[in-house]
């Protein structure tokens, strides 16, 4: 099994007990950097893996296929983590790590630990608070939209489908024990605390 798992935006007090308590547990821990392992350092013993910043696509390929491939044969036989800064689900190196490896890799189970990632940690920092809706960018044309309190799911989802986004998830009091998730068809109602995510399929 691997777990991606989210160090926080570099202070070692934002780890999550949940992460440190994956660390300790994992048998085999890889971080793409010395600043990631830094802070994993405490909990494990993390393996580097390079990940250069390189424009040349077919080497990049060629160096995700490697890493996945590192990380595959420890992950197939004990608990495996891939440590990284900030959320490993937004914006990350594990994405990309996570996306070669269940093509090459499919039958490998992985699962993630969120973390404090770089949107609630700038707000923190810069002393603001986000009130109304906002628009993250890396500078790519977006392809999928997050909805909170979605309270009125199919409605929601109609709009956005005359947009070009085809794929829904609705999550319903996420990571409490009355979680739902729903994927495909949405209800017409739904919690206050639901988050509708909504994909452009390309």
């Amino acid at each position: 099994m691997l777990v991606g798992v989210s160090l926080g935006p570099g202070d070692p007090g934002l780890l999550t007990l949940r992460a440190i308590e994956v660390l300790r547990a994992s048998e085999k821990v890889f971080a793409p950097g010395e600043l990631a392992a830094e802070l994993a350092r405490p909990y494990c013993e993390p393996e580097i893996l390079d990940f250069p910043m390189t424009d040349d696509l077919e080497r990049l390929e060629e160096i995700w296929e490697r890493n996945a491939d590192t990380v595959a044969s420890y992950a197939e036989k004990c608990l495996t983590s891939f440590a990284c800064l900030g959320d490993v689900n937004t914006f990350s190196t594990f994405s990309h790590l996570r996306r070669v490896l269940m093509r090459r890799h499919p039958g490998i189970e992985i699962d993630t630990v969120p973390g404090v990632g770089i949107i609630p940690a700038a707000a923190a920092r810069f002393g603001i608070g986000f009130e109304r809706s906002f628009l993250v960018s890396d500078g790519s044309e977006p392809d999928a939209v997050l909805r909170l309190k979605a309270t009125r799911p199919a409605s929601i989802a109609a709009e956005l489908h005359e947009e070009g986004y085809t794929e829904f998830i609705l999550g319903s009091r996420l990571y409490t024990p009355d979680e739902i998730i729903l994927r495909g068809k949405m209800p017409e109602r739904s919690s206050y605390f639901s988050v509708l995510y909504a994909r452009r399929v390309r």
